[in-house]
């Protein structure tokens, strides 16, 4: 099995993020009572960066930041995956220190 590549992941999980901020925006014009919840969690997220659903520069910069801690969020997870997944010192002293006894 080959390496899942970190940038590649990175990507995905920063347009996910953005895919997800588009859709919160679009919801939060509906003005739709059952959505409110999840407008308001991404305002709590997002709102220290300028995320605002009701202004284009607010929208923007959200999408920006959104994408930025997706990308860092999910590249994390892949340079964690591509460490575990490798034989090295790392994984064969943890694999000693879960291997049953009993074999």
């Amino acid at each position: 099995m080959s390496k899942i590549t970190i940038f590649k992941i990175g990507l995905a999980g920063g347009i996910y993020k953005l895919l997800t901020i588009i859709f919160v925006v679009l919801v939060a014009q509906t003005h739709i009572v059952f959505f409110r919840r999840m407008v308001m969690m991404t305002m709590q997220d997002l709102g220290a960066f300028g995320f605002n659903p009701n202004t284009f520069s607010g929208v923007f910069s959200g999408c920006l930041w959104g994408f930025v801690a997706g990308f860092i969020q999910f590249g994390a997870i892949a340079l964690i995956f591509n460490v575990l997944s490798t034989k090295n010192v790392v994984t064969t002293t943890c694999a000693k220190w879960f291997r049953s006894s009993k074999q």
